[in-house]
């Protein structure tokens, strides 16, 4: 019951203030927004993985925002193996002391760097790209995703006999990930006048919408059971930490981001 109560209040809370900051913060504060929650997702990845430059490697996972921000595609994946370089470059030149363990720490921070620059700069900065076509754009994604994940919820709950992926995440059957695919598919069709959308396309969307992000969490529940740990962390009470809020939109933001800008212009 404490949990539940720790859960309800958090939401009660958070769910309101995320509703008014997607829907009112303007391009860049949001994308300073935006950079705020993958320092502190990339944080919340280098504890799980025990990574100890915490700092240097929320400085290089900000830094793939550059070439997104200035519109150079092509140049990411540079910036990927450049980030990566110089890493390896500060770890020859600095003097560190005798440490057997030494190559272990450099491989597990570079892992998570590429991983934070690909799943998190990536979905975040997505959203910056749904807030410029759209101002409610990143608002109405949140609401597919709340809607997918209480559908998934209770159709598993209620209905839930057929396991999805026992060995990656016990608790998701198929049964919730039709209800995900349902309650994504439904909030998608409300709003599909307001995001430029046919009723087809909605659908279509939407569909996927609500498939993605189950897939996302499962991303999340693979981290989390390679590293041990229950939560990402405990920084929201009963709903544990960054990563734990956003591995639904790893990602949803980036197709919708997509399937807006790209795909129906």
């Amino acid at each position: 019951m404490g949990d539940l109560r720790k859960r309800v209040g958090s939401a009660a809370i958070g769910g309101p203030v995320t509703i008014l900051l997607f829907l009112f913060l303007p391009p860049v504060p949001f994308l300073l927004l935006m950079g705020l929650v993958c320092a502190l997702a990339a944080h919340e990845w280098a504890s799980m993985t025990q990574v100890r430059d915490k700092v240097t490697l929320i400085v290089l996972a900000l830094s793939a925002f550059v070439p997104l921000y200035m519109n150079l595609p092509s140049l990411y994946p540079v910036w990927l193996l450049f980030s990566a370089a110089l890493y390896l470059l500060v770890m020859i030149v600095r003097p560190i002391a005798e440490d057997p363990s030494i190559n272990q720490n450099i491989g597990r921070f570079l892992v998570v760097l590429l991983l934070s620059q690909v799943f998190l700069c990536i979905s975040l900065f997505s959203f910056y790209r749904l807030k410029v076509f759209d101002p409610y754009a990143p608002a109405i994604l949140l609401l597919i995703i709340w809607a997918s994940d209480t559908a998934a919820y209770f159709s598993g709950k209620g209905l839930g006999r057929h396991k999805l992926a026992p060995m990656i995440s016990p608790k998701k059957t198929v049964e919730g990930l039709i209800g995900a695919i349902a309650g994504a598919l439904v909030v998608t069709l409300l709003f599909h006048r307001w995001m430029g959308m046919t009723p087809l396309s909605a659908a279509g969307a939407g569909a996927v919408i609500g498939l993605l992000g189950q897939v996302g969490d499962m991303i999340e529940s693979i981290g989390k059971r390679v590293c041990g740990v229950k939560d990402s962390s405990s920084l929201i009470p009963g709903h544990g930490g960054i990563l734990d809020r956003i591995d639904s939109f790893i990602l949803t933001a980036p197709f919708l981001s997509y399937y807006l800008t790209g795909f129906l212009r």
